[in-house]
C-alpha cells in the first residue's frame, strides 16, 4: 500500500482495513499514536497494526515509509501549523505533513 492517509473501515468479521484514501489541500496531517515495524508492510501485517491500534469505523489512519520502517498512525488534520506542530511534539511525533506543499516538515 502506498504513503498516504486513509479512512478505516471495519469489515463484516470484524476486521479493520485500511479503505479510501484521504486528499485534503490544505493544512497539516498530525499523527497522535501509532505502531512502526521494521521493512514493508504487506496487507496481513496492515491488519495486524491496525488490530494492535484498536481502530473504530471511520478512523484516520496514515500509513508511511522511513529509513526502512513503515510507520501507521492515527492522524487528525489540523488546519494552524503552529497548532500542528504543538500537538506532535505533545505526542511525541518526528514529523507533520503539509499537504498544500507534499512534504513532510520535521519537528
Amino acid at each position: 500500500m502506498k504513503d498516504g492517509t486513509y479512512i478505516v473501515r471495519i469489515d463484516e468479521e470484524g476486521i479493520p482495513r485500511l479503505s479510501e484514501p484521504i486528499a485534503v489541500s490544505s493544512g497539516y496531517w498530525v499523527s497522535t499514536d501509532g505502531v512502526s515495524v521494521h521493512g514493508k508492510l504487506d496487507e496481513a501485517g496492515i491488519i495486524d497494526a491496525l488490530d494492535l491500534m484498536e481502530l473504530h469505523e471511520g478512523a484516520i489512519v496514515g500509513l508511511w515509509e522511513n529509513e526502512g520502517l513503515t510507520y501507521v498512525d492515527k492522524s487528525i488534520h489540523i488546519k494552524d501549523r503552529t497548532q500542528a506542530i504543538a500537538i506532535a511534539e505533545v505526542c511525541n511525533q518526528l514529523a507533520i505533513y503539509d499537504c498544500n506543499k507534499g512534504e513532510v516538515v520535521e519537528v
